[in-house]
């Protein structure tokens, strides 16, 4: 948090190593300037498993972000590349729908507030179609009436293809479904390449973004690219979220094998909130 307190920085859980403990990552995302970690929920079993995490360890987290002085406030549901909701393999729906509850659940556990959804309606081994998407408006409508009953945001990510890759068409299912927990949690990077006008796309989400991910692209590429190499301009995509009144952001990055990755996310820290700290502290 800067010093006016009006924005937070998040860390995303994959820019550190995958071997770090809890304790680790915790105190690893605190000691270098961050306000809280989103937690992957992707679709390895070893992600999915922890949906399954019992009270005792849920409490056991907890009482690790007590002592340390950070959480796990949101969750990266990227696991939904696997088990999309409008998927038409056997079964696969279903699945779908199940898994979302129980992220859920897990979530309401954590205390947890923010989900932010995949924008896909099928995957792998699948194309897009009007039976594909019809199939996506119903499970949401399952997904969405949990989800509000239990209090928890659920925010589309704007993704790589064609089906949700800018806030624009992220808008047409938040508009469809009509209920006050689903929101758009737009990727910038991903937008760079959706569209030829990231502002007045951003503009088409203003009262319906939870929150944004700050991440680096190039044409083409939407990963592991560091942040000042690509083609991403930070200071007016901020500018222009401030003027959204979005005050939360998660720095999405990845841990790509440096021995020094507590430089990197230092780094990485001072690089976005040197434009978080410009917008934030000039006049709307």
């Amino acid at each position: 948090m800067n010093s006016q307190g009006v924005y937070r920085l998040g860390l995303y859980e994959k820019s550190m190593p995958g071997e770090l403990s809890f304790e680790g990552k915790l105190k690893a995302a605190k000691e270098t300037g961050y306000d809280f970690i989103e937690m992957s929920i992707d679709e390895t079993e070893e992600k999915i498993s922890r949906l399954d995490f019992s009270d005792a360890r849920i409490l056991m987290l907890q009482s690790l972000s007590l002592d340390i002085g950070i959480r796990f406030e949101s969750i990266c549901f990227s696991a939904q590349r696997k088990f999309p909701l409008g998927s038409l393999l056997d079964g696969a729906s279903e699945a779908a729908v199940m898994l979302f509850k129980k992220c859920v659940d897990f979530a309401v556990k954590m205390g947890i507030r923010i989900i932010q959804a995949q924008g896909y309606d099928c995957y792998y081994g699948e194309t897009s179609s009007e039976e594909t998407r019809e199939r996506f408006l119903d499970n949401l409508r399952l997904c969405m009436e949990y989800a509000s009953a239990h209090g928890v945001t659920v925010g589309f990510e704007t993704m790589e293809n064609d089906f949700m890759n800018t806030v624009e068409k992220a808008m047409i299912y938040v508009e469809w479904a009509s209920v006050p927990y689903l929101s758009v949690y737009p990727d910038v990077g991903n937008i760079w390449n959706g569209t030829d006008d990231i502002y007045r796309d951003l503009e088409c989400g203003r009262s319906h973004i939870c929150s944004v991910h700050l991440k680096e692209t190039l044409p083409g590429r939407y990963r592991e690219i560091p942040y000042g190499e690509g083609q991403v301009d930070f200071e007016k995509v901020i500018q222009k979220t401030r003027q959204l009144g979005i005050h939360r952001y998660v720095a999405e990055f990845w841990y790509t094998g440096e021995e020094d990755y507590l430089v990197t996310l230092k780094k990485n820290n001072l690089f976005l909130k040197g434009y978080l700290d410009a917008a934030y502290a000039e006049e709307v």
